[in-house]
Protein backbone atom coordinates (compact mmCIF):
# COMPACT_ATOMS: atom_id res chain seq x y z
CA UNK A 1 0.00 0.00 0.00
CA UNK A 2 2.94 2.45 1.00
CA UNK A 3 4.86 1.70 -2.27
CA UNK A 4 2.07 2.31 -4.62
CA UNK A 5 1.13 5.43 -2.66
CA UNK A 6 4.36 6.26 -3.46
CA UNK A 7 4.72 5.60 -7.10
CA UNK A 8 1.44 7.09 -7.91
CA UNK A 9 2.74 10.84 -5.94
CA UNK A 10 6.56 10.16 -7.56
CA UNK A 11 5.07 10.65 -10.74
CA UNK A 12 4.54 14.54 -9.59
CA UNK A 13 6.99 14.86 -6.75
CA UNK A 14 10.34 13.98 -6.73
CA UNK A 15 11.56 14.99 -3.21
CA UNK A 16 11.84 11.54 -0.94
CA UNK A 17 10.58 13.63 2.19
CA UNK A 18 7.47 13.98 0.09
CA UNK A 19 7.02 10.83 -0.91
CA UNK A 20 7.65 9.21 2.60
CA UNK A 21 4.95 11.54 3.97
CA UNK A 22 2.38 10.44 1.44
CA UNK A 23 3.18 7.12 2.20
CA UNK A 24 2.59 7.47 6.16
CA UNK A 25 -0.55 9.53 5.46
CA UNK A 26 -2.33 6.72 3.98
CA UNK A 27 -1.00 4.07 6.30
CA UNK A 28 -2.20 6.19 9.44
CA UNK A 29 -5.46 6.39 7.13
CA UNK A 30 -5.93 2.76 7.36
CA UNK A 31 -4.87 2.06 10.72
CA UNK A 32 -1.63 -0.10 9.74
CA UNK A 33 1.29 -0.05 11.72
CA UNK A 34 4.39 1.83 10.91
CA UNK A 35 7.56 0.62 8.83
CA UNK A 36 10.78 1.86 10.43
CA UNK A 37 11.83 5.29 8.63
CA UNK A 38 15.13 3.05 7.14
CA UNK A 39 12.38 1.21 5.14
CA UNK A 40 10.42 3.85 3.66
CA UNK A 41 13.61 5.59 2.62
CA UNK A 42 14.70 2.80 0.59
CA UNK A 43 11.29 2.34 -0.99
CA UNK A 44 10.97 6.03 -1.78
CA UNK A 45 14.10 6.06 -3.43
CA UNK A 46 13.96 2.97 -4.99
CA UNK A 47 10.68 3.83 -6.93
CA UNK A 48 11.00 7.05 -7.35
CA UNK A 49 14.44 5.94 -9.24
CA UNK A 50 12.05 3.37 -11.45
CA UNK A 51 9.56 6.35 -12.03
CA UNK A 52 12.45 8.59 -13.22
CA UNK A 53 14.22 6.05 -15.26
CA UNK A 54 10.35 5.37 -17.26
CA UNK A 55 10.37 9.12 -17.98
CA UNK A 56 13.67 9.55 -18.77
CA UNK A 57 13.39 6.91 -21.55
CA UNK A 58 10.22 8.76 -22.37
CA UNK A 59 11.63 12.41 -23.07
CA UNK A 60 14.35 10.32 -24.67
CA UNK A 61 12.37 8.93 -27.34
CA UNK A 62 10.24 11.84 -27.70
CA UNK A 63 12.95 14.04 -28.78
CA UNK A 64 14.81 13.66 -32.54
CA UNK A 65 17.88 12.79 -33.20
CA UNK A 66 18.88 16.05 -34.75
CA UNK A 67 17.45 17.51 -31.31
CA UNK A 68 19.03 15.16 -29.26
CA UNK A 69 22.82 15.75 -30.74
CA UNK A 70 22.35 19.85 -30.18
CA UNK A 71 21.25 19.32 -26.59
CA UNK A 72 24.22 16.89 -26.09
CA UNK A 73 26.25 19.69 -27.67
CA UNK A 74 25.46 22.14 -25.15
CA UNK A 75 27.45 20.53 -22.41
CA UNK A 76 30.74 19.68 -24.62
CA UNK A 77 30.78 22.88 -26.93
CA UNK A 78 32.62 25.90 -26.06
CA UNK A 79 31.86 29.68 -26.22
CA UNK A 80 34.00 32.89 -26.83
CA UNK A 81 33.80 32.98 -23.00
CA UNK A 82 35.62 29.61 -22.84
CA UNK A 83 32.37 28.34 -21.01
CA UNK A 84 30.36 25.81 -22.31
CA UNK A 85 26.94 26.89 -24.27
CA UNK A 86 24.72 24.94 -21.37
CA UNK A 87 25.87 28.06 -19.16
CA UNK A 88 24.11 30.26 -21.42
CA UNK A 89 20.88 28.16 -20.38
CA UNK A 90 21.00 29.38 -16.77
CA UNK A 91 21.50 33.23 -17.65
CA UNK A 92 18.95 35.59 -16.05
CA UNK A 93 18.07 38.49 -17.52
CA UNK A 94 20.21 41.93 -17.12
CA UNK A 95 18.91 45.94 -16.49
CA UNK A 96 16.55 47.14 -18.65
CA UNK A 97 18.91 48.60 -20.78
CA UNK A 98 17.26 48.42 -24.93
CA UNK A 99 21.22 46.86 -25.80
CA UNK A 100 20.28 44.13 -23.30
CA UNK A 101 16.66 44.14 -24.55
CA UNK A 102 18.03 43.15 -28.17
CA UNK A 103 20.58 40.90 -26.90
CA UNK A 104 17.53 38.76 -25.08
CA UNK A 105 15.42 38.38 -27.88
CA UNK A 106 17.98 37.20 -29.42
CA UNK A 107 18.54 34.91 -26.61
CA UNK A 108 14.89 33.60 -27.26
CA UNK A 109 15.38 33.32 -31.21
CA UNK A 110 18.50 30.65 -30.03
CA UNK A 111 16.33 28.77 -27.46
CA UNK A 112 13.65 28.27 -29.07
CA UNK A 113 16.06 27.17 -32.24
CA UNK A 114 16.79 24.10 -29.97
CA UNK A 115 13.44 22.81 -30.19
CA UNK A 116 9.70 22.44 -28.90
CA UNK A 117 10.32 21.44 -25.22
CA UNK A 118 6.29 22.15 -25.25
CA UNK A 119 6.51 18.99 -27.26
CA UNK A 120 9.09 16.53 -25.62
CA UNK A 121 7.45 17.28 -22.02
CA UNK A 122 4.29 16.89 -22.85
CA UNK A 123 1.89 15.30 -19.83
CA UNK A 124 4.59 16.05 -17.37
CA UNK A 125 3.67 17.39 -14.16
CA UNK A 126 5.14 20.88 -13.49
CA UNK A 127 6.44 19.96 -10.73
CA UNK A 128 8.62 17.06 -11.90
CA UNK A 129 9.61 19.63 -14.81
CA UNK A 130 10.27 21.95 -12.21
CA UNK A 131 12.67 19.86 -10.02
CA UNK A 132 15.24 18.42 -13.08
CA UNK A 133 15.51 21.55 -14.45
CA UNK A 134 16.32 22.74 -10.61
CA UNK A 135 18.78 19.37 -10.84
CA UNK A 136 20.05 20.54 -13.96
CA UNK A 137 20.94 23.65 -13.33
CA UNK A 138 22.54 22.99 -9.66
CA UNK A 139 24.85 20.85 -11.56
CA UNK A 140 27.90 21.73 -13.96
CA UNK A 141 28.35 20.26 -17.92
CA UNK A 142 31.14 17.95 -16.30
CA UNK A 143 28.56 16.26 -13.61
CA UNK A 144 25.93 16.16 -16.15
CA UNK A 145 28.71 14.33 -18.78
CA UNK A 146 28.51 11.53 -16.33
CA UNK A 147 24.87 10.67 -15.99
CA UNK A 148 23.28 8.46 -17.99
CA UNK A 149 22.35 9.50 -21.94
CA UNK A 150 18.53 9.95 -21.18
CA UNK A 151 18.82 11.51 -18.03
CA UNK A 152 21.59 13.84 -19.14
CA UNK A 153 18.79 14.71 -22.16
CA UNK A 154 16.09 15.00 -20.03
CA UNK A 155 17.72 17.28 -17.12
CA UNK A 156 18.57 19.33 -20.42
CA UNK A 157 15.28 19.44 -21.81
CA UNK A 158 13.38 20.83 -18.78
CA UNK A 159 16.36 23.51 -18.21
CA UNK A 160 15.70 24.40 -21.51
CA UNK A 161 12.10 24.67 -20.92
CA UNK A 162 12.10 26.55 -18.20
CA UNK A 163 14.77 29.08 -19.58
CA UNK A 164 12.18 29.33 -22.95
CA UNK A 165 9.52 30.32 -20.42
CA UNK A 166 12.09 32.63 -18.23
CA UNK A 167 13.36 34.69 -21.25
CA UNK A 168 9.50 35.39 -22.38
CA UNK A 169 9.26 36.36 -19.20
CA UNK A 170 12.43 38.85 -18.83
CA UNK A 171 11.41 40.18 -22.63
CA UNK A 172 7.94 41.03 -21.24
CA UNK A 173 9.32 42.92 -17.97
CA UNK A 174 11.86 44.76 -20.19
CA UNK A 175 9.16 45.81 -22.60
CA UNK A 176 7.30 47.21 -19.70
CA UNK A 177 10.28 49.04 -18.02
CA UNK A 178 11.36 50.68 -21.18
CA UNK A 179 7.45 51.86 -22.05
CA UNK A 180 7.52 53.20 -18.51
CA UNK A 181 10.88 54.76 -18.56
CA UNK A 182 9.54 56.13 -22.10
CA UNK A 183 6.41 57.34 -20.39
CA UNK A 184 8.42 59.24 -17.33
CA UNK A 185 10.21 60.73 -20.59
CA UNK A 186 7.33 61.92 -22.00
CA UNK A 187 5.81 63.54 -18.44
CA UNK A 188 9.12 64.77 -17.43
CA UNK A 189 9.09 66.72 -21.37
CA UNK A 190 5.63 67.57 -20.38
CA UNK A 191 6.51 69.28 -17.01
CA UNK A 192 9.23 70.97 -19.19
CA UNK A 193 6.85 72.60 -21.25
CA UNK A 194 5.18 73.37 -18.84
CA UNK A 195 7.79 75.57 -17.20
CA UNK A 196 8.68 77.02 -20.09
CA UNK A 197 5.08 78.62 -20.76
CA UNK A 198 4.68 79.38 -17.16
CA UNK A 199 6.40 82.95 -18.35
CA UNK A 200 3.90 82.88 -21.65
CA UNK A 201 1.27 83.09 -19.26
CA UNK A 202 2.40 85.55 -17.06
CA UNK A 203 2.54 87.75 -20.23
CA UNK A 204 -0.63 86.65 -21.46
CA UNK A 205 -2.19 87.53 -18.35
CA UNK A 206 -0.40 90.86 -17.97
CA UNK A 207 -2.03 91.67 -21.70
CA UNK A 208 -5.27 90.66 -20.72
CA UNK A 209 -5.07 93.24 -17.74
CA UNK A 210 -4.14 95.70 -19.56
CA UNK A 211 -6.85 95.01 -22.06
CA UNK A 212 -9.23 95.41 -19.66
CA UNK A 213 -8.25 98.88 -18.13
CA UNK A 214 -8.59 100.25 -22.10
CA UNK A 215 -12.27 98.93 -21.31
CA UNK A 216 -13.39 98.89 -18.03
CA UNK A 217 -15.64 101.68 -17.07
CA UNK A 218 -13.14 104.47 -16.77
CA UNK A 219 -11.08 103.10 -19.32
CA UNK A 220 -10.52 105.22 -23.17
CA UNK A 221 -12.74 102.91 -24.97
CA UNK A 222 -15.65 103.48 -22.56
CA UNK A 223 -15.06 107.38 -22.41
CA UNK A 224 -15.00 107.52 -26.51
CA UNK A 225 -18.19 105.55 -26.46
CA UNK A 226 -19.93 107.60 -24.15
CA UNK A 227 -18.84 110.72 -26.08
CA UNK A 228 -20.09 109.51 -29.64
CA UNK A 229 -23.16 108.64 -28.42
CA UNK A 230 -24.00 112.10 -26.58
CA UNK A 231 -22.92 113.60 -29.66
CA UNK A 232 -25.24 110.80 -31.69
CA UNK A 233 -28.13 111.25 -29.97
CA UNK A 234 -27.78 115.45 -30.06
CA UNK A 235 -28.53 115.12 -33.86
CA UNK A 236 -31.60 111.99 -33.33
CA UNK A 237 -32.95 113.83 -31.13
CA UNK A 238 -32.99 116.89 -34.14
CA UNK A 239 -34.56 114.60 -36.75
CA UNK A 240 -36.52 112.77 -34.61
CA UNK A 241 -40.38 111.94 -35.90
CA UNK A 242 -39.04 112.99 -39.29
CA UNK A 243 -40.73 111.80 -42.21
CA UNK A 244 -38.51 109.31 -44.77
CA UNK A 245 -40.04 111.96 -47.73
CA UNK A 246 -39.68 114.77 -46.15
CA UNK A 247 -38.53 117.90 -47.95
CA UNK A 248 -35.15 119.07 -47.72
CA UNK A 249 -36.47 122.63 -46.40
CA UNK A 250 -38.60 120.45 -43.57
CA UNK A 251 -35.04 119.17 -42.58
CA UNK A 252 -32.91 122.27 -42.67
CA UNK A 253 -35.96 124.26 -40.32
CA UNK A 254 -35.35 121.75 -37.91
CA UNK A 255 -31.69 122.12 -37.77
CA UNK A 256 -31.79 125.66 -37.84
CA UNK A 257 -30.62 125.85 -41.13
CA UNK A 258 -27.61 124.24 -40.13
CA UNK A 259 -27.65 120.87 -41.47
CA UNK A 260 -24.06 120.81 -42.14
CA UNK A 261 -22.87 121.15 -38.46
CA UNK A 262 -25.31 118.25 -37.37
CA UNK A 263 -23.73 116.31 -39.60
CA UNK A 264 -20.54 117.34 -38.75
CA UNK A 265 -21.52 116.40 -35.42
CA UNK A 266 -22.67 112.57 -36.50
CA UNK A 267 -19.61 112.28 -37.84
CA UNK A 268 -17.48 113.53 -34.93
CA UNK A 269 -19.55 110.58 -32.76
CA UNK A 270 -18.46 108.31 -35.61
CA UNK A 271 -15.05 108.96 -35.33
CA UNK A 272 -15.14 108.41 -31.65
CA UNK A 273 -16.42 104.85 -31.66
CA UNK A 274 -13.81 104.62 -34.43
CA UNK A 275 -11.31 106.16 -31.94
CA UNK A 276 -12.70 104.01 -29.05
CA UNK A 277 -11.73 100.36 -31.07
CA UNK A 278 -8.84 102.02 -32.01
CA UNK A 279 -7.58 102.58 -28.52
CA UNK A 280 -7.78 98.27 -27.70
CA UNK A 281 -6.59 96.79 -31.12
CA UNK A 282 -3.48 99.47 -30.68
CA UNK A 283 -2.87 97.87 -27.24
CA UNK A 284 -3.13 94.29 -28.85
CA UNK A 285 -1.01 95.53 -31.51
CA UNK A 286 1.85 96.25 -28.74
CA UNK A 287 1.64 92.91 -27.51
CA UNK A 288 2.76 91.61 -31.27
CA UNK A 289 -0.63 91.54 -33.23
CA UNK A 290 -3.61 89.34 -32.90
CA UNK A 291 -1.78 86.63 -34.75
CA UNK A 292 1.09 86.35 -31.82
CA UNK A 293 -1.56 86.52 -28.93
CA UNK A 294 -3.72 83.76 -30.62
CA UNK A 295 0.32 81.86 -31.09
CA UNK A 296 0.70 81.91 -27.27
CA UNK A 297 -2.70 81.02 -26.10
CA UNK A 298 -2.46 77.88 -28.34
CA UNK A 299 0.98 77.39 -26.85
CA UNK A 300 0.01 76.95 -23.50
CA UNK A 301 -3.61 75.48 -24.26
CA UNK A 302 -1.86 72.53 -26.71
CA UNK A 303 -0.34 71.43 -23.38
CA UNK A 304 -3.43 71.98 -20.73
CA UNK A 305 -4.13 69.25 -18.52
CA UNK A 306 -2.14 65.98 -18.49
CA UNK A 307 -1.77 65.25 -21.81
CA UNK A 308 1.81 63.32 -22.09
CA UNK A 309 0.56 60.93 -24.71
CA UNK A 310 0.76 63.24 -27.51
CA UNK A 311 4.90 63.99 -26.56
CA UNK A 312 5.08 60.07 -26.25
CA UNK A 313 5.36 59.19 -30.12
CA UNK A 314 9.01 61.15 -30.37
CA UNK A 315 10.19 59.38 -27.45
CA UNK A 316 9.45 55.70 -29.26
CA UNK A 317 10.07 56.51 -32.76
CA UNK A 318 13.63 55.37 -31.94
CA UNK A 319 12.67 52.21 -30.69
CA UNK A 320 9.75 51.23 -32.71
CA UNK A 321 11.71 49.12 -35.06
CA UNK A 322 12.68 46.97 -32.15
CA UNK A 323 9.68 47.11 -30.48
CA UNK A 324 7.46 45.58 -33.44
CA UNK A 325 10.17 42.54 -33.85
CA UNK A 326 9.45 42.06 -30.04
CA UNK A 327 5.74 41.94 -30.39
CA UNK A 328 6.10 39.39 -33.51
CA UNK A 329 8.34 36.81 -31.70
CA UNK A 330 5.76 37.10 -28.64
CA UNK A 331 3.09 34.81 -28.52
CA UNK A 332 0.32 37.37 -26.97
CA UNK A 333 -2.79 35.99 -25.97
CA UNK A 334 -6.14 37.27 -24.98
CA UNK A 335 -7.33 37.22 -21.62
CA UNK A 336 -10.81 37.80 -22.69
CA UNK A 337 -13.23 37.49 -24.83
CA UNK A 338 -12.76 40.68 -26.65
CA UNK A 339 -9.81 40.15 -28.88
CA UNK A 340 -9.69 43.88 -30.51
CA UNK A 341 -6.50 45.07 -28.47
CA UNK A 342 -4.79 42.08 -30.79
CA UNK A 343 -6.73 43.27 -33.81
CA UNK A 344 -5.15 46.35 -33.42
CA UNK A 345 -1.65 45.04 -32.64
CA UNK A 346 -1.87 42.91 -35.49
CA UNK A 347 -3.41 45.72 -37.88
CA UNK A 348 -0.32 47.97 -36.75
CA UNK A 349 1.89 44.59 -37.38
CA UNK A 350 0.88 44.69 -40.78
CA UNK A 351 1.86 48.28 -41.70
CA UNK A 352 4.55 48.47 -39.93
CA UNK A 353 6.68 49.72 -43.01
CA UNK A 354 4.41 52.88 -42.91
CA UNK A 355 6.34 55.71 -42.07
CA UNK A 356 3.86 58.82 -41.37
CA UNK A 357 0.50 57.18 -40.48
CA UNK A 358 -1.55 54.41 -40.24
CA UNK A 359 -4.96 53.26 -42.57
CA UNK A 360 -7.72 53.85 -40.59
CA UNK A 361 -9.50 50.94 -38.96
CA UNK A 362 -12.91 50.75 -37.71
CA UNK A 363 -12.55 48.62 -34.49
CA UNK A 364 -9.29 50.77 -33.52
CA UNK A 365 -10.93 54.17 -33.67
CA UNK A 366 -13.92 52.96 -32.10
CA UNK A 367 -15.03 55.47 -28.91
CA UNK A 368 -16.68 52.17 -27.50
CA UNK A 369 -13.27 50.35 -27.71
CA UNK A 370 -11.48 53.61 -26.27
CA UNK A 371 -14.06 53.57 -23.55
CA UNK A 372 -13.22 49.43 -22.65
CA UNK A 373 -9.53 49.97 -22.87
CA UNK A 374 -9.35 53.32 -20.64
CA UNK A 375 -11.71 51.05 -17.95
CA UNK A 376 -9.61 47.88 -18.10
CA UNK A 377 -6.38 50.16 -18.09
CA UNK A 378 -8.25 52.31 -14.58
CA UNK A 379 -8.68 48.41 -13.20
CA UNK A 380 -5.23 47.01 -14.14
CA UNK A 381 -3.90 50.56 -12.32
CA UNK A 382 -6.04 50.15 -9.34
CA UNK A 383 -5.33 46.46 -9.01
CA UNK A 384 -1.60 47.20 -9.02
CA UNK A 385 -2.44 49.92 -6.56
CA UNK A 386 -4.34 47.53 -4.28
CA UNK A 387 -1.47 44.97 -4.79
CA UNK A 388 1.19 47.27 -3.63
CA UNK A 389 -0.59 48.31 -0.39
CA UNK A 390 -0.64 44.32 -0.03
CA UNK A 391 2.86 44.21 -0.04
CA UNK A 392 4.13 46.24 2.76
CA UNK A 393 6.88 43.91 3.64
CA UNK A 394 10.74 45.46 2.87
CA UNK A 395 8.28 49.00 1.44
CA UNK A 396 7.48 46.25 -1.57
CA UNK A 397 10.85 45.71 -2.71
CA UNK A 398 11.83 41.82 -3.72
CA UNK A 399 15.45 41.55 -2.15
CA UNK A 400 16.44 38.53 -3.81
CA UNK A 401 18.12 38.87 -6.75
CA UNK A 402 17.24 34.57 -7.59
CA UNK A 403 14.19 34.89 -10.34
CA UNK A 404 12.76 31.52 -9.01
CA UNK A 405 12.36 33.86 -5.75
CA UNK A 406 11.33 36.72 -7.70
CA UNK A 407 8.88 34.94 -9.52
CA UNK A 408 7.96 33.38 -6.19
CA UNK A 409 7.15 36.58 -4.20
CA UNK A 410 5.30 38.24 -6.99
CA UNK A 411 2.74 35.05 -7.33
CA UNK A 412 1.99 34.80 -3.40
CA UNK A 413 1.39 38.54 -3.76
CA UNK A 414 -0.92 37.95 -6.46
CA UNK A 415 -2.42 35.46 -4.62
CA UNK A 416 -2.88 36.89 -1.55
CA UNK A 417 -4.11 40.08 -3.13
CA UNK A 418 -6.56 37.85 -5.11
CA UNK A 419 -7.90 36.28 -1.35
CA UNK A 420 -8.30 39.97 -0.45
CA UNK A 421 -10.75 41.29 -3.13
CA UNK A 422 -12.65 37.90 -3.11
CA UNK A 423 -12.89 38.49 0.35
CA UNK A 424 -14.11 41.64 0.10
CA UNK A 425 -16.62 41.18 -3.06
CA UNK A 426 -18.10 38.13 0.01
CA UNK A 427 -18.43 41.37 2.29
CA UNK A 428 -20.39 43.96 -0.65
CA UNK A 429 -22.12 41.02 -1.78
CA UNK A 430 -23.50 40.76 1.83
CA UNK A 431 -24.18 44.74 1.84
CA UNK A 432 -26.23 44.37 -1.13
CA UNK A 433 -28.39 41.92 -0.19
CA UNK A 434 -29.22 43.58 3.39
CA UNK A 435 -29.94 46.44 1.42
CA UNK A 436 -32.61 44.67 -1.11
CA UNK A 437 -34.13 43.27 2.18
CA UNK A 438 -34.60 47.00 3.75
CA UNK A 439 -36.15 47.43 0.77
CA UNK A 440 -33.43 50.14 -1.18
CA UNK A 441 -33.05 49.11 -4.80
CA UNK A 442 -29.55 48.52 -6.12
CA UNK A 443 -28.93 50.16 -9.75
CA UNK A 444 -25.87 48.33 -11.70
CA UNK A 445 -24.32 51.37 -12.54
CA UNK A 446 -24.17 52.12 -9.03
CA UNK A 447 -23.01 49.26 -7.70
CA UNK A 448 -20.35 49.14 -11.02
CA UNK A 449 -18.84 52.27 -9.19
CA UNK A 450 -17.92 50.17 -6.14
CA UNK A 451 -14.46 48.75 -5.74
CA UNK A 452 -13.59 45.94 -4.49
CA UNK A 453 -9.95 46.96 -3.30
CA UNK A 454 -11.43 48.46 -0.17
CA UNK A 455 -8.23 48.60 2.52
CA UNK A 456 -10.33 50.08 5.76
CA UNK A 457 -11.26 46.83 7.01
CA UNK A 458 -8.16 44.93 6.43
CA UNK A 459 -5.62 44.61 9.48
CA UNK A 460 -2.26 43.60 8.11
CA UNK A 461 0.01 44.41 11.00
CA UNK A 462 -2.67 41.89 13.09
CA UNK A 463 -3.08 38.67 15.04
CA UNK A 464 -2.68 35.70 12.51
CA UNK A 465 -4.29 32.25 13.43
CA UNK A 466 -3.81 28.64 11.64
CA UNK A 467 -6.21 27.15 14.28
CA UNK A 468 -9.08 27.36 11.56
CA UNK A 469 -7.49 26.48 8.43
CA UNK A 470 -9.01 23.03 8.28
CA UNK A 471 -12.20 24.47 8.66
CA UNK A 472 -14.10 24.38 5.53
CA UNK A 473 -16.63 27.37 5.23
CA UNK A 474 -19.63 27.53 3.94
CA UNK A 475 -20.69 27.63 0.45
CA UNK A 476 -20.97 31.69 -0.73
CA UNK A 477 -24.02 32.00 -2.92
CA UNK A 478 -22.66 34.09 -5.89
CA UNK A 479 -25.92 35.38 -7.52
CA UNK A 480 -27.57 38.80 -7.08
CA UNK A 481 -30.69 39.93 -7.40
CA UNK A 482 -29.19 42.93 -9.80
CA UNK A 483 -29.55 43.07 -13.62
CA UNK A 484 -26.27 43.76 -15.16
CA UNK A 485 -27.20 43.27 -18.83
CA UNK A 486 -28.10 47.03 -18.65
CA UNK A 487 -23.88 47.48 -18.36
CA UNK A 488 -23.51 45.30 -21.16
CA UNK A 489 -26.16 46.81 -23.40
CA UNK A 490 -24.20 50.20 -22.92
CA UNK A 491 -20.99 49.07 -24.47
CA UNK A 492 -23.04 47.71 -27.25
CA UNK A 493 -25.97 49.74 -27.87
CA UNK A 494 -26.38 48.60 -31.29
CA UNK A 495 -27.59 45.54 -30.14
CA UNK A 496 -30.97 44.65 -29.39
CA UNK A 497 -32.77 44.55 -26.38
CA UNK A 498 -32.97 40.53 -26.59
CA UNK A 499 -29.58 40.14 -27.03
Amino acid sequence: MAGEAIRAEAASKNNPADLINVALEQLVQQGLELPAFSTLDRMAMSIRTEVNTDIFALVHRRIGGKDRAGLLRLVTTLGLDRKTLFNQLKQPAKRATWSHLKKLADHRRWLDELGDTEMWLEGLAAGKIADFAGEAEAADAAVLQDYAETKRVTLIACLLHKARMRVRDDLTTMFCKRVATKVKRARDELEEIRRQQHGIVEVLVGNYRTLLRQVDTDGPAQTARAKAGALTKETLDALEGLDEEALPGEVSRRLNRKVSAAFLKLSEGLMMQSNGLFSVTSVVDGFGGFAAQYDQIEKVSAHHGDLWEVLLHGHLKADRPVMLNLLENLDLVATSEDSRVLDALGHLLRFRNSRDYLPRQGQVTDPQMRRRVTAATNKVEAFNGFSEWVRFGNRGVIADNDPVEQEKAVKFNALLTNCLIFHNTLDIAQAVRELQAGGWKIDPEDLAEVSPYLTEKITRFGEYSTHELDLRPEAYEPHLDVDFTKLGSQDHPEASPAA
